[in-house]
């Protein structure tokens, strides 16, 4: 059994592989934004200021809150529509595959005719659902880490607006 490289699997996915290569790199930078905006260190002392000057401190609170999950929720926007990138990508293939087999039957229909297109649908898959999961993971660490968050601003901003000190 010969192992494919790298470049040929590229080559087999087509197009498609760009685009779940810009999703795993989108995804990336979301971690990475989120890992340091949901840092204690820095997500309390500002959220705690936002919340102590406004005018409103529940609602600044509620609106901070959003603002916190709507971010995480880029991640579960990838794990959504990466694996249906990776289907799409089955579906060429398999048209592909299909066309190939329909348009060379005269010919005898070779199998690497066939091969070429089943190609680019398993490889599309795979990318699709390896971008896909670690997303989906990186989503549910990173929104418990949110709430996580959340919860300590509230305990924080109720003692702050007590007038205690931390």
């Amino acid at each position: 059994m010969n192992d494919i490289t790298f470049e040929q699997a590229w080559n087999y996915g087509g197009p498609l592989m760009w685009v779940l290569a810009g999703f795993s790199v989108f995804a990336l930078a979301v971690v990475l934004y989120l890992w340091l905006a949901q840092a204690r260190w820095l997500f309390l002392p500002r959220a705690l200021k936002r919340v102590a000057s406004a005018k409103d401190p529940e609602a600044e609170g509620a609106r901070i809150a959003r603002e916190a999950n709507a971010a995480v929720d880029w991640l579960a926007d990838v794990a959504a529509i990466a694996p249906l990138v990776g289907l799409l990508g089955t579906v060429l293939g398999m048209f592909k595959a299909f066309g190939g087999i329909a348009s060379d039957v005269a010919a005898g229909a070779k199998p690497v005719v066939l091969a070429q297109g089943v190609s680019q649908a398993i490889v599309t898959t795979i990318l699709g659902l390896a971008v896909a999961i670690p997303s989906l993971v990186a989503y549910a660490v990173m929104r418990r880490r949110a709430a996580k968050r959340i919860s300590e601003l509230e305990a924080a901003a109720e003692e702050v607006l007590a007038g205690g000190v931390r």
